[in-house]
């Protein structure tokens, strides 16, 4: 099984709030891991051992700055499912991009437009193999 790392600065925690829930930040906060595990599993089923953490200060090598950041690791149980043209997340990448999600939740930063952003000068979510 190959195993992936997502950094994210668009609030990904995983609330686990129920139908009856009215808390507005935890409804968002779901409804945006619920959006990410859909689209990763659009390709693969996945699965993960711990939920998104939150972090905050310096976001983690190969990025620079700091701002609140979710760290979230998963498996998947076909190698090179999200491989293209030599990328091992290319397929993911494009996938994320464009995703809608809930913003003015936790999050430090704007996000606009409204959704995961993997390419250009925007970008509010990396995605790693790490094995």
């Amino acid at each position: 099984m190959e195993r992936f790392k997502i950094i994210s600065l668009v609030d990904i925690t995983r609330s686990n709030c129920s139908r009856s829930e009215t808390n507005k930040i935890k409804i968002g906060q779901q409804a945006n891991f619920n959006s990410l595990v859909q689209a990763i599993g659009l390709r693969s089923n996945l699965e993960w051992d711990t939920d998104p953490q939150l972090n905050t200060g310096s976001l983690p090598h190969p990025l620079n700055g700091k701002a609140k950041h979710w760290i979230w690791e998963f498996f998947v149980e076909r190698d090179s499912v999200f491989l293209d043209q030599g990328d091992p997340v290319g397929l993911l990448v494009n996938d994320l991009n464009g995703v809608p999600v809930i913003d003015q939740l936790n999050n430090s930063i704007e996000i606009n437009p409204c959704c995961f952003i993997t390419r250009g000068e925007n970008i509010n979510i990396w995605v790693y193999k790490i094995s």
